[in-house]
């Protein structure tokens, strides 16, 4: 038994993306630090945050943390682990980089960042405060070649590498869900793709109506699955009236939609989580991307043909291909390889995080 507290940030509620983030970080650390606690900031619900492992904390800065653990109060936390996801980088500015990890390394807190978006950095508050986060983490992981040459461009000495996606490890081969009698295909769609200005609202639904015209004439049940439910409601009602009627599924647990993915005989999504839980769970995934991040996960699973680059009539001819009863042998065959290159890295990943935490309590 160890006395370990680890405080997990970076976890936006209900997005599902995150959702299957923290229960990976719970999961797996759990697993290695037997009677390790883990707590999170009020950020969202916080029933969904306390079902998943991570009960919410008083607002509390990091060092009155330090102080309440010297003085033997508690709650309080030892170690501090940010998946944000995408939470460094110009976008946000220093603000959000210095409350963060950078209070938390001030603090004198062991700090974490899982592989995750960073950058770009050019604000000169920013340049500074990464600095000093990227010299002063534990740990520092990037999930995409992009985010890793936004790190080195700080200058700090240290090495940086890239690292999967925390979430490709998750299984969700137990979970008991509902699914289709027969063969389906999932399209999940993803009001970011209008917003960022990737494709615009007529032309990504008229893509994912021509995607379920040809899996009806494969005889595979398509199926729209609400990754983030509020947010793509309305995509998913326009696709339902142009396709003339699909089933609508919209589960409550991240996990249970990776099960459902990982169901499928093929995926088109444009939601980043969901290409994660496809390719990770061996189904050919075609993605609709509206940031660098698709482009490499696909290339990280040897499969780079998968994205969406334009050409509608490309596209829907591909997923025709891999529909065909024996059309995506080899494909499928070489994205199962990825998948244990990685899951193997991941299991490597924790078990340095997890030793790390067990030096740094004593």
């Amino acid at each position: 038994m160890v006395d370990i507290v680890v405080d997990i940030q970076g976890v936006w509620l209900p997005n599902k993306g995150a959702e299957l983030m923290a229960r990976a970080t719970v999961d797996e650390l759990g697993r290695r630090l037997r009677g390790a606690r883990f707590t999170s900031p009020a950020q969202g619900p916080d029933a969904a945050r306390a079902a998943l492992g991570m009960p919410s904390r008083p607002a509390r800065s990091p060092g009155k943390e330090r102080l309440l653990r010297l003085v033997g109060l508690g709650p309080r936390h030892t170690h501090v682990v940010d998946i944000s996801g995408f939470g460094y980088g110009d976008y946000w500015g220093p603000k959000k980089a210095k409350q963060r990890a950078g209070a938390a390394i001030r603090a004198g807190l062991p700090t974490y960042l899982l592989p995750q978006a960073f950058g770009p950095f050019s604000e000169p508050g920013l340049v500074a405060e990464m600095r000093r986060i990227v010299a002063g983490a534990r740990f520092i992981g990037a999930r995409d070649r992009a985010s890793l040459e936004h790190l080195r461009s700080l200058g700090v000495s240290r090495e940086l590498r890239a690292h999967p996606d925390i979430t490709i490890g998750l299984d969700a081969s137990k979970r008991r869900i509902e699914r289709p009698a027969g063969p389906y295909a999932c399209l999940v769609p993803n009001a970011m793709t209008v917003r960022s200005g990737a494709l615009d609202e007529a032309a990504l639904v008229d893509l994912y109506a021509r995607c379920a015209k040809i899996c009806r004439e494969a005889g595979v049940e398509p199926i729209v699955v609400l990754h983030e439910p509020e947010a793509d409601e309305r995509l998913a009602r326009q696709l339902v009236e142009r396709a003339g009627g699909l089933r609508v599924v919209a589960l409550e647990d991240a996990l249970d939609i990776k099960a459902l993915l990982a169901g499928a005989r093929c995926i088109a999504t444009a939601r980043f989580h969901g290409l994660v839980s496809g390719l990770s769970s061996g189904v050919p995934s075609l993605a609709i991307g509206w940031s660098h991040k698709y482009e490499e996960l696909l290339a990280d699973f040897d499969c780079p043909e998968l994205l969406y680059a334009g050409d509608p009539q490309a596209f829907v001819a591909r997923m025709e291909t891999i529909l065909r009863p024996d059309g995506a042998v080899e494909l499928a065959a070489r994205i199962g390889a990825a998948a244990s290159r990685h899951k193997a890295a991941l299991s490597a990943l924790w078990d340095d995080v997890a030793e790390d935490m067990l030096r740094t309590s004593r």
